[in-house]
C-alpha cells in the first residue's frame, strides 16, 4: 500500500494544481473552453505515459478506460452546470464526498476488507473534502444544486471505480484511450454550443498548463490504482481540494476559511491514518 498510497499522493498535488490553473484560465474563458483545451492538450501528451511503465493494448482495460473518460467529462459537465445554477457550497461537497464514497461502496459490495485504521482515516478523509470544498453565500436552486452535486458526483466516483478495474498488465494504455474519449465527448459538445472550441489569449497556456498536470496526475492514479485498494487510493487521491484551496491562498491572496483550515489539518491524518491501516 506504501506505494499507491505515495502514488494517489503525487495525484492529489497534480490534482489541485491542475484545478488551479483551470480555475485562473476559467476567469476569462468558459469552463467548457478550458476543460476541452486541458483535454486536448493531455491527449496530445497521453502517449508519452506508453514510456513510463510496460503497457499492452488489452480490449477489456481499453473500453473500460475509455468509460471513465466518459463518466469524469459528464461529471465535470454537470458539476459547471451546478456552479451556474447554484451555490458551490452546496454542489462542491456533495461532489466531492461522492467521488470519494462509490470507490468505497464498490470496494465493500466486493468483499474488500480495510483495517479500521484505514477505515478511520478514509472516514476523516470525507469529513475533510466537506470542509475544504464548502463556501457560504450564494444564490441558485438548493434542489436542483443537490440533484447536480449528487449526479456529478457519482459520474466522478464510477470514473474512480472504472480505473479500479484496469489490470496491472494495462499499464497506462487505458489513460490514452480515457483521455481520447473525453475530448471526443467534448468535441461533441462543442459543435452543440456556441462557445470558444479552444482557449485564446492568457488563459490558453493556463488551461494548456492544467491539462498536462492533470495528464500527469491520472497517469499516477491510474498506478496508484493497479497497486492499491480501490477505497483506499479514491480517498487519498480526492484530497487534492486541499491542495486547491492551498494554492488559491498562497497565489490568489484567497482568504482561508476557519473550517478549510480544520480540513487541512483532517486531511494530514486521513493520509496518516489511511498509511498506518495499509
Amino acid at each position: 500500500m506504501g506505494v499507491a498510497l505515495t502514488l494517489a499522493i503525487t495525484a492529489a498535488l497534480l490534482l489541485g494544481a491542475s484545478d488551479f490553473f483551470a480555475a485562473r484560465s476559467a476567469r476569462t474563458t468558459p469552463s467548457v473552453t478550458v476543460t476541452r483545451t486541458a483535454v486536448a492538450t493531455s491527449v496530445l501528451f497521453s502517449p508519452l505515459l506508453l514510456l513510463v511503465v510496460d503497457s499492452h493494448w488489452i480490449a477489456h482495460d481499453l473500453i473500460v478506460g475509455a468509460l471513465s473518460g466518459v463518466s469524469m467529462i459528464v461529471g465535470l459537465m454537470l458539476l459547471y452546470q451546478g456552479y451556474a445554477v447554484a451555490r458551490m457550497g452546496i454542489v462542491a461537497p456533495l461532489s466531492s464526498v461522492l467521488l470519494a464514497a462509490v470507490p468505497v461502496v464498490w470496494d465493500l459490495a466486493n468483499g474488500e476488507h480495510t483495517s479500521s485504521t484505514a477505515a478511520v482515516g478514509m472516514g476523516v478523509g470525507v469529513v475533510a473534502l466537506v470542509l475544504m470544498s464548502y463556501t457560504p453565500g450564494g444564490v441558485g436552486s438548493v434542489s436542483i444544486g443537490v440533484a447536480l452535486g449528487l449526479s456529478s458526483g457519482v459520474a466522478f466516483g464510477v470514473a474512480f471505480t472504472l480505473m479500479g478495474e484496469v489490470s496491472k498488465d494495462a499499464g497506462l494504455a487505458p489513460v490514452v484511450t480515457q483521455r481520447g474519449t473525453g475530448l471526443a465527448l467534448l468535441v461533441v459538445v462543442g459543435l452543440l454550443r456556441n462557445e470558444p472550441f479552444i482557449a485564446n489569449g492568457p488563459g490558453r497556456s493556463r488551461a494548456m498548463v492544467a491539462g498536462f498536470l492533470g495528464l500527469v496526475a491520472i497517469g499516477s492514479l491510474q498506478l496508484a490504482f493497479q497497486r492499491g485498494q480501490l477505497g483506499a487510493v479514491s480517498v487519498a487521491s480526492s484530497q487534492f481540494a486541499t491542495v486547491a484551496v492551498l494554492l488559491s491562498v498562497l497565489f490568489n491572496r484567497e482568504r482561508m476559511r476557519w473550517w478549510q483550515a480544520v480540513g487541512v489539518g483532517a486531511t494530514a491524518v486521513a493520509v496518516a491514518l489511511i498509511a498506518a491501516g495499509g
